[in-house]
């Protein structure tokens, strides 16, 4: 596992290497320097509530935690300390997610089941909400004559695996398939010595059950506030192009985000999306602007702003006394408890 992780590390390393080779970095750096202190303080302010709109969509999907604006921080919080170690860890173990579940359990006394169906569940209703605008931003391609057939394809593409992907997920959720495979695997030698991770399997698809039968609005809510949390990337976007004395129209902004989100969603393998996220705005700038360089410029923008969030997250998260020892216990706990 370990050398899976430094090699999806390597290949965004690598890729953002060949990117930087083929680009002229002197009006790239320029245009960045171009947004200036005030300019980076503001994209900041538009991230931090973009971020809470992503907690808002998660708070939907735990009902067994409490209410207020004052939860509402704490979740903030804890989110910001995940998704930290989300960003600069690969997809495995040493994840994000195992240590929302362990400060949720340790600061609030929420079970380790309760809290891993509650990131399914906004994990689901956040991809909903990106197909959806991921979707509108297929039909902007389809309008724009200037785009080349092969562009066009390849979006619909795209949008079509996407949507595959999440309706599988969804119908794993809705329909028990967990508990249908614990069933049949559970009757194999294989099936008795995992036995407690089909347990928790069935338990899981208990709560997603009774979760889509009693709280539908709730679960309209975090979809919607999922779709809201694209739509303030696309106004980052936006914002990012006139601050750097580059001024582009709303439409091209929505496009350049659901290229961008589509790339980092099919590339979640690479820890922040290194390399993958630089080219799929420079391709989608050159596309649409016929200045790839542009594209970059936005993404040290972006990479500025996660540098600064992940430092903010992470000493926040020595607070609550969380470091990789940590994370592998929590695993271990988590495990353990399911």
């Amino acid at each position: 596992m370990k050398f899976a992780k430094l090699a999806f590390l390597l290949l965004g390393a690598g890729l953002l290497w060949l990117l930087l080779r083929q680009t002229d970095l002197g009006p790239v750096l320029a245009e960045a320097g171009q947004i200036g202190v005030w300019g980076m303080v503001l994209v900041m302010a538009l991230y931090a509530l973009t971020f809470g709109t992503d907690v808002a969509s998660w708070q939907l999907t735990l009902p067994t935690g409490g209410a207020g604006l004052a939860w509402t921080g704490r979740l903030y919080g804890i989110r910001m300390i995940g998704e930290a170690y989300n960003n600069i860890t690969p997809m495995a173990s040493m994840g994000g997610e195992p240590i929302k579940a362990w400060l949720l359990k340790r600061n609030h006394g929420i079970a380790y089941r309760d809290s891993g169906a509650s990131l399914v569940l906004a994990k689901t209703t956040s991809m909903v909400g990106l197909v959806l605008f991921v979707g509108v931003g297929f039909v902007l391609v389809m309008l724009r004559e200037d785009l080349s057939s092969t562009h066009k394809l390849l979006a619909g593409a795209s949008l079509a695996l996407l949507t595959v992907f999440i309706v599988v997920f969804f119908l794993m959720q809705h329909w028990k398939l967990s508990t249908f495979a614990a069933t049949r695997l559970g009757r194999t030698r294989l099936g008795a010595r995992l036995s407690s991770a089909l347990m928790a399997l069935q338990d899981m698809d208990v709560i997603f059950a009774r979760y889509y039968a009693a709280h539908r609005r709730e679960l309209v809510l975090s979809t919607l506030y999922g779709m809201l949390n694209w739509l303030l990337g696309v106004t980052e976007i936006y914002l990012i192009f006139q601050l750097i004395g580059q001024p582009i129209d709303f439409t091209d902004a929505w496009i350049i985000e659901s290229m961008t989100q589509l790339v980092r969603t099919a590339t979640f393998f690479i820890p922040a999306a290194l390399g993958s996220q630089e080219g799929a705005l420079m391709l989608t700038c050159g596309a649409l602007i016929g200045n790839p360089g542009l594209g970059m410029s936005v993404a040290l923008v972006r990479r500025a702003r996660e540098l600064v969030w992940i430092t903010l997250s992470l000493a926040l998260g020595s607070l609550y006394s969380v470091s990789t020892t940590t994370v592998r216990a929590a695993v271990v706990e988590s495990d353990r408890e399911r």
